[in-house]
C-alpha cells in the first residue's frame, strides 16, 4: 500500500520563482528525513530548480521516497564543530544539539531542510540565521511554533488551521493558508519601493528643474520666465495627478527577479539623484532656451511666457512618462498598463489646453493661443527629455546592469558570506498534515 500527501498545487512554482529572486526557502519539521527529504525535493526547496511545477518528479511509490541520495545530505560525522560550517541540504535536531552555540551560524548557513526538531531548535535556528544578517520570516500553526513565531523578525500563523497560541505569538495571521501568493506578497512590497522611487524621480526633477530656472533667470537678469499663477499652477495641478499615478504604477514581473535590497539601503541614492539632476539640467535649458528666443525687448509678452509655461509643462509630462519605470526605456514601457497615470496626464494636458486656448482662463494666467506650429516646436523639443532618459538607461544597463537591469539569479548564484539581506523563509508545519509546511503569508491586496 502506498500513501502520499503531496504537497499543494503551485507550491513548487512558488518556490521556484522565490529562488530566482533571492529568497532562501528553508523547511523546518518534525517528520523523518526521507519524509522531509521528498518533500523538500517536491517543492523545489532542494535539488535543481524546475521550470515549471509540470516537471517535478513524482512520488508514485515507497522507492521514489529516495530523491536525494543519502551522501547529499548530512550525517553527524560529517560536521566538524570546530570548523563550524556544512553545506549540507539537511541536519536534525540532534545534529544541532551537537553543534556549539558560537558555531551554529555558520554551520546552518547552507542548509535547507531541518528535521526531527523541537521547539527548542526552531527557536535557535531563528536566531541563528538573525546573526548572519537574514530576515528571517517563520510561519507556524501549532503550540510548538509560537516561541519560534514570537523570535522571528516577521511570525507568520495559520489562520485557518492555526492554534490560539500560534497567531497571538505571531505577527501575521494568514487568512486561506495559502503558499502561492507569496510570490506575488514579495513582489507587491518591492513594487512599492520601486514605485516610491520612481515618485521621486519625478518630484525631485521637477522641483530642482523650477528652483534652478527661477534662480538661474535671476542670476543672468532675465525677468521671471512664468508667472505666479503659472507656477502654481504647475505645482499643483501638472505635478499633482501624474505624481501620484506613478505611486500605483503595476508590478513589473521582473521586479520579483531582482537581487533583494539591503534591509537599510536609503530610499534617496546617488544613482537617484543624478537621474533627477541630469532630467532637471535638461528642462532648464530646454525652457530657458525658449524663453530667452522668444524674449525680444527685455520685457516678458504673454506669447513669451505661454511659450515657456508650455515648454516647462511638457517637459514635465515626458519626464512622468519616463520616470515610470527606473531601467525600462520609454519604447519598452507598456502604454495602457497603468491606466491612472493615463487619466492624470490626460486631465493634465487638457487642463493645459484650457489654460492657454478659453479666454477667461487665458486672463487669469495671462496666456494667449499658441499656432499648431508652435505646439509642434515645443512637443518636439520636450520629447528630448525621454531621449536623454533612454540614453541614460541603456547606459546603466551595460555598465551597472545589477542596479537597473533586474535578471533572474538563484541562490547557488550569490555569495553565501556576504551580508546582503535575503528573506529565509521558514516553514514550520507538519509534513504529514497536508503538507503545512508549505503554507505562507496571504496579501489580501494582491489578489
Amino acid at each position: 500500500v502506498g500513501m502520499e500527501d503531496p504537497p499543494r498545487v503551485g507550491v513548487a512554482d512558488s518556490v521556484r520563482q522565490l529562488r530566482q529572486g533571492g529568497v532562501k526557502v528553508m523547511m523546518v519539521t518534525g517528520d523523518s528525513k526521507e519524509t522531509a527529504m521528498a518533500i523538500a525535493e517536491r517543492c523545489g526547496i532542494t535539488g535543481p530548480t524546475y521550470a515549471s511545477e509540470s516537471d517535478m518528479p513524482r512520488i508514485s511509490s515507497a522507492n521514489d521516497l529516495q530523491l536525494v541520495p543519502s551522501g547529499s545530505t548530512h550525517s553527524l560525522g560529517d560536521l566538524d564543530p570546530e570548523l563550524g560550517s556544512s553545506d549540507s541540504e539537511a541536519l536534525s535536531g540532534d545534529d544541532l544539539d551537537n553543534i556549539p552555540k558560537e558555531n551554529m551560524a555558520q554551520s546552518i548557513a547552507g542548509v535547507k531542510v531541518f528535521y526531527r526538531v523541537v521547539p527548542r531548535h526552531k527557536l535557535a535556528i531563528v536566531r541563528a540565521l538573525q546573526e548572519l544578517g537574514e530576515i528571517v520570516v517563520m510561519t507556524g500553526d501549532g503550540v510548538n511554533d509560537a516561541t519560534a513565531l514570537k523570535g522571528a523578525d516577521i511570525g507568520v500563523a495559520m489562520g485557518k488551521n492555526g492554534t490560539d497560541v500560534a497567531k497571538e505569538a505571531a505577527d501575521v495571521v494568514l487568512a486561506d493558508d495559502d503558499f502561492q501568493t507569496i510570490t506575488m506578497a514579495i513582489a507587491e512590497g518591492k513594487g512599492i519601493f520601486f514605485n516610491i522611487r520612481c515618485f521621486l524621480a519625478f518630484q525631485l526633477s521637477t522641483s530642482f528643474a523650477a528652483l534652478t530656472m527661477a534662480s538661474v533667470a535671476t542670476a543672468l537678469g532675465m525677468p521671471s520666465p512664468l508667472n505666479a499663477m503659472q507656477i502654481l499652477w504647475i505645482n499643483i495641478i501638472m505635478d499633482g495627478p501624474p505624481a501620484q499615478s506613478l505611486g500605483v504604477e503595476p508590478v513589473d514581473e521582473r521586479i520579483l527577479r531582482a537581487k533583494p535590497r539591503k534591509s537599510d539601503d536609503p530610499i534617496v541614492t546617488r544613482a537617484l539623484l543624478l537621474r533627477a539632476i541630469t532630467s532637471a539640467m535638461l528642462i532648464v535649458i530646454g525652457t530657458l532656451y525658449v524663453f530667452a528666443h522668444e524674449l525680444e525687448d527685455g520685457k516678458p509678452s504673454r506669447r513669451d511666457t505661454t511659450m515657456t509655461f508650455m515648454t516647462f509643462v511638457n517637459f514635465d509630462l515626458f519626464n512622468a512618462y519616463a520616470c515610470r519605470s527606473a531601467d525600462r526605456c520609454f519604447y519598452e514601457l507598456d502604454v495602457f498598463g497603468n491606466p491612472a497615470f493615463l487619466w492624470a496626464v490626460g486631465g493634465s494636458i487638457l487642463g493645459q489646453l484650457l489654460l492657454i486656448f478659453w479666454s477667461p482662463l487665458q486672463e487669469i494666467f495671462q496666456t494667449e493661443a499658441l499656432s499648431l506650429n508652435d505646439l509642434a516646436y515645443i512637443i518636439f523639443l520636450t520629447s528630448s527629455v525621454l531621449w536623454l532618459d533612454t540614453a541614460r538607461k541603456l547606459a546603466c544597463r551595460r555598465w551597472f546592469s545589477d542596479g537597473y537591469n533586474p535578471s533572474p539569479r538563484t541562490i547557488s548564484s550569490r555569495k553565501r558570506g556576504g551580508r546582503m539581506q535575503k528573506l529565509s523563509w521558514l516553514g514550520l508545519g507538519r509534513l504529514d498534515s497536508k503538507a503545512q509546511q508549505a503554507s505562507i503569508w496571504k496579501s489580501n491586496k494582491a489578489k
